[in-house]
């Protein structure tokens, strides 16, 4: 009976390791898992660091452009009004 009664908790305390063991594994492959999708999510940072600079560098050069037409359209403005200033001033 008492050999009976070690074979028991032997195979308990084998058991209650097992389980310790599998719930170890468990977290430390949910630990790697999540490191993994940080070590990604870091990759990314760069990337769309990238992305943002050639959109704010496309975002200046169409403002610059707008900003020389507008200038363009203003001087032919000006140009147009003194050329019909100046027909007035013929005219009369």
């Amino acid at each position: 009976q008492g050999a009976a009664r070690q074979l028991a908790e032997a195979t308990a305390q084998l058991q209650q390791a097992e389980e310790a063991l599998a719930a170890k594994q468990e977290l430390i492959d949910k630990l790697k898992a999540e490191a993994e999708q940080q070590r990604a999510a870091l990759e990314t940072v760069p990337v769309l660091q990238a992305q943002a600079d050639i959109f704010k560098a496309d975002f200046e050069a169409e403002r610059a452009a707008r900003e020389q037409l507008h200038a363009q359209r203003e001087a032919l403005q000006e140009a147009v009004a003194q050329l019909q200033r100046q027909l007035r001033a013929e005219a009369e």
